[in-house]
């Protein structure tokens, strides 16, 4: 026994010490004996009509260059998890839900005025009673320099001058690092400063298509957009590290990368692979999720900036591949759903729906402007839940119960999973959340309940 454990102690030392080695020795050789100029000229950004970059294809050597070039990062997000993972945990099993009156400003919308008028938008906006809003620039010359630059800060100026709360969005691309960073980000946040209340710092940085393959690449845009903010615009709030999707290892790496320099913990949190927000990953479920994001910064607000579900038929206009799309009807189902676990779990003070118009996973088809059956939806939620304060939840048999009071009076939101019909339960009174039809059974879109009298 005693040998076995000798060989394990000098096993586990020399792979640290291979691995430490890894780190600092790797990328400098690599761009010594291998052709990572030839890598780099392919690594350019090209946006899709989905509103997303193209996805970067390298050759099968060239990616083993590529990872190569970047090992820091994945062996320093490596590293960082395994010791920060005792405190994840012990936070995670600790932590209590802090039950707090939902806001108005607890949903958002993300607009874009390359999509549609300005005039389109705040009436729509209007219709929602939304008031907190989110904008999307790329900070780079190209997009500097273009009309959709001038249109979004045009858009800012009238959601400012009506009172909208808004959130801008400093999104990184590949060409964001050929520029004089530190004055391209001086332009922005002046020509901004005067409207925005928040500002999300760079965008799904875990994904290297959108041009943070790199550390040291994340630690430059973040330095440079917090001396700016701090510099010209001090009293607005940052938002970070803006990881996408279910992966809390590299919002710890990132997190801790950026230091206390966020003062709103965020994640892109898309759970449009498991198709039902109530489904789980690697065994947590939308909940779950929430409950390990906040778990990372207990003691920090957390935002949710990004989320959607890509819409079934959409051609190009569809962010993902047909696995994920979904029916206009699970679309409005899964939205709501979605919300009222976040906003209903105590962990979250705001939710970002990306987004108002667009053709492949929006409220709105921008091309058509036809509103789609979870605009209305969106709309009865949000004259619903806001002033009211969450009281907790059960989920039992495939039945979701969220329990809420608003000036004294209780109700509960209830569904089912998995398109499933059941009675209600017994003493309940419901409704559809549009209108006063009443309802008689449970299914997979929410519905609003109270106790008989």
């Amino acid at each position: 026994m005693r040998r076995f454990f000798r060989w394990l102690g000098r096993g586990s030392a020399a792979l640290l010490l291979f691995l430490f080695l890894a780190y600092w020795l790797v990328p400098p050789l690599t761009e010594t004996f291998f052709d990572t100029a030839a890598v780099r000229q392919k690594l350019h950004t090209v946006m899709l009509p989905s509103d997303q970059p193209k996805q970067i294809r390298l050759p099968k050597e060239q990616k083993r260059i590529f990872r190569a070039m970047n090992l820091r990062t994945y062996l320093g997000t490596a590293a960082w998890t395994l010791l920060d993972l005792p405190a994840l945990s012990f936070h995670y099993l600790t932590l209590e839900p802090r039950y707090k009156t939902i806001s108005r400003q607890a949903v958002g919308l993300f607009v874009d005025p390359a999509k549609n008028r300005t005039t389109d938008i705040l009436q729509a906006l209007k219709e929602l009673n939304v008031s907190s809003v989110a904008q999307r620039i790329y900070l780079d010359d190209a997009f500097l320099a273009s009309p959709d630059y001038t249109r979004h800060l045009q858009l800012a100026k009238a959601l400012h001058t009506r009172g909208y709360n808004l959130t801008l969005v400093l999104a990184q691309t590949f060409e964001s690092f050929d520029t004089n960073l530190t004055a391209t980000m001086d332009k922005v946040v002046k020509d901004f400063a005067p409207y925005v209340d928040f500002y999300q710092i760079a965008e799904a940085v875990n994904r290297s298509k959108w041009g943070v393959p790199d550390k040291d690449d994340y630690l430059a845009f973040v330095d440079a957009a917090f001396d700016a903010i701090h510099r010209l615009d001090p009293t607005a709030k940052t938002l970070g590290p803006s990881v996408i999707d279910f992966e809390w290892f590299y919002t710890l790496y990132f997190d801790h990368l950026a230091g206390d320099r966020f003062d709103i913990a965020n994640t892109l949190l898309y759970v449009d692979r498991v198709r039902q927000p109530e489904n789980e990953q690697h065994g947590f479920d939308t909940d779950a999720k929430i409950r390990l994001f906040k778990a990372i910064r207990p003691d920090t607000p957390l935002w949710i900036t990004e989320v959607n579900w890509p819409l079934k038929d959409q051609g190009r206009y569809k962010p993902t591949s047909n696995k994920e799309a979904v029916s206009e009807t699970q679309y409005r189902d899964y939205m709501l759903r979605y919300l009222i676990i976040a906003l209903g779990s105590g962990y979250v003070d705001r939710v970002y729906w990306w987004q108002l118009f667009a053709k492949g996973y929006g409220l709105i088809d921008h091309l058509t402007l036809r509103r789609r059956s979870a605009f209305d939806a969106l709309a009865a939620l949000q004259r619903l839940l806001p002033g009211s304060r969450p009281l907790g939840h059960r989920h039992e048999d495939g039945l979701y119960d969220y329990r809420f009071t608003r000036e004294g009076r209780r109700f509960r939101l209830l569904w089912t999973k998995d398109g499933k019909s059941r009675p209600l339960p017994a003493g309940l009174h419901c409704r559809t959340l549009e209108g006063t039809a009443p309802v008689l059974r449970l299914g997979p879109t929410p519905i609003f309940c109270q106790e008989n009298p």
